[in-house]
């Protein structure tokens, strides 16, 4: 249920877009970028959006795993290894409107793959085909990776998970959004225990 609302959530912001790149990220790893990420487009695609998740982490490679990580994806098309971005997209097998780009071959090198005019290829010609593309970054500040890919995004979910995030660091999400350091910042809190007290009275966030 709660994808429901954010799925609804999304369709609002993005209801004057014919087509919308939308990233993840966050401050820590294990906030649930990826988990969301999956729920997401799924919640997307049950209503018969056309839907691509792209595991731009190719570090780790987590949202591959998903669909038993492929050894040919986006680094192999990157690294110029194939120019037929079809053959290496994963089509859902339970939602047809779902479709995944895994990693391939982990990169040693995936910063420069990015910087590759190939990149942005890719992410206009999937744009062409899909009314969502949503990219799975890693988290902020830990590498370049997430800076080069979010040029090529309208919109940003940065992951709060309750009890990973530190308190300290909810100003810097601020911080990120006063200095346009990540388009069109939305905050998504993870993780919340609906069975205690209420989070926001519990640790004091205001929004």
């Amino acid at each position: 249920e709660a994808f429901r609302v954010l799925r609804t959530n999304i369709e609002f912001m993005t209801r004057d877009k014919s087509q919308s790149t939308i990233i993840s990220t966050s401050f820590n790893p294990g906030s649930g970028k990826t988990f969301c990420m999956i729920n997401i487009a799924v919640s997307l695609a049950i209503k018969g959006e056309k839907v691509i998740v792209i595991d731009g982490d190719m570090r780790h490679a987590s949202l591959s795993q998903y669909i038993s990580s492929p050894k040919k994806g986006m680094s192999n098309y990157l690294a110029g290894e194939t120019d037929n971005i079809n053959e290496l997209i994963v089509a859902d097998q339970q939602y047809p409107n779902l479709h995944i780009l895994p990693v391939g071959t982990i990169p040693p090198n995936p910063t420069e793959l990015l910087e590759l005019p190939r990149f942005a290829t890719l992410i206009e010609e999937l744009k062409t085909k899909y009314r969502y593309v949503l990219i799975d970054c890693p988290p902020i500040d830990m590498v370049a990776d997430t800076h080069i890919i979010e040029k090529f995004a309208d919109r940003t979910f940065f992951l709060v998970r309750a009890g990973v995030m530190e308190r300290a660091m909810v100003p810097d999400i601020e911080t990120l959004y006063n200095e346009n350091k990540l388009k069109n910042i939305s905050v998504i809190l993870n993780g919340v225990d609906a069975t205690g007290n209420r989070y926001g009275y519990k640790y004091s966030y205001r929004y």
